[in-house]
């Protein structure tokens, strides 16, 4: 999927409110005027496919996996090779995906840009057959995250999930362009417009140390503060509020505030609002605790 600047997102809103398209149409692009930021912390070994690798990657996809659609689409430098494939007319989609499976069994690169691709490929191909995505995810950067590491994904990105399991963090926008890999709407012409120029790319996110077992990830505002927190086995006090959300992410929690304990499942969210207080955690787990400041 793609968000949209927030210049694309102001443009795409006030057209479709201009054409009468209801907000809540399936084939609805602009739900809202914002652009969409999403940071995303790996709770496991996460992979993550977003952007666009460099002309040289992508050579080197184009001749390790002998892919001729690729090579000719590098040749034609007055465009991208993830618009290219968004201009592919049916029959030319169908053929590159052909061409790529074929590749991919035939083909066992062993390391760099082309084994990336293929091992992508191969995943893909068994969750989306014969789906336009799988030659996006060839094109994409492909990014490994280890467990608290963090990435942040701005607008104007292509991107989707490849494996593991991670905490989301977005900004406050339904905009969402799918490119493929769903079921959802695509709108191939409104992506072509997206993706005529240089896309923004993804980069990876700094977290600080705050305290033993306590980490600091920043967000998109100074207004805003997200924790993640590892609990041992000793309870931990953690601050909250005035206005907190609390994340369990992978175990069972235990959050005690002013003697009143609340048990919380994993992927069950809890919220605070009051005077800014310390919490104890009791694990052990992890949570995510994020706060206006």
């Amino acid at each position: 999927m793609l968000h949209p600047h927030w210049e694309q997102a102001l443009t795409g809103f006030v057209r479709e409110q201009a054409r009468g398209v209801p907000r809540n149409a399936g084939n609805r692009n602009y739900k809202d005027s914002s652009p969409k930021y999403e940071i995303a912390v790996a709770l496991t070994p996460l992979r993550v496919l977003a952007g666009e690798r460099s002309t040289e990657e992508l050579q080197a996809i184009a001749s390790g996996l002998e892919l001729p659609w690729l090579r000719s689409y590098l040749s034609f430098r007055h465009e991208t090779a993830i618009h290219s494939i968004f201009r592919m007319s049916p029959h030319e989609t169908t053929a590159a995906l052909r061409e790529t499976v074929e590749a991919v069994d035939r083909i066992r690169p062993s390391d760099g840009p082309a084994a990336e691709a293929a091992a992508a490929v191969r995943r893909l191909q068994q969750l989306f057959p014969h789906d336009r995505g799988i030659l996006l995810a060839i094109c994409m950067r492909l990014i490994d995250l280890d467990p608290g590491q963090a990435t942040v994904i701005p607008p104007g990105c292509l991107h989707t999930y490849l494996s593991g399991q991670a905490v989301v963090v977005t900004g406050v926008s339904d905009n969402a362009l799918h490119a493929g890999l769903t079921k959802e709407h695509v709108d191939l012409y409104e992506l072509q417009q997206l993706t005529c120029t240089e896309q923004s790319q993804p980069s990876a996110l700094p977290v600080f140390e705050v305290g033993e077992g306590e980490q600091r990830i920043p967000l998109w505002s100074e207004d805003l503060d997200l924790r993640r927190v590892v609990v041992d086995e000793d309870p931990k006090p953690v601050r909250v509020g005035p206005f907190s959300v609390l994340l369990a992410a992978t175990d069972p929690v235990s959050v005690t505030v002013d003697e009143v304990t609340a048990d919380m499942e994993p992927e069950a969210k809890m919220l605070y609002a009051g005077e800014p207080v310390t919490a104890t955690l009791a694990g052990p787990a992890q949570i995510f605790v994020a706060s206006t400041l």
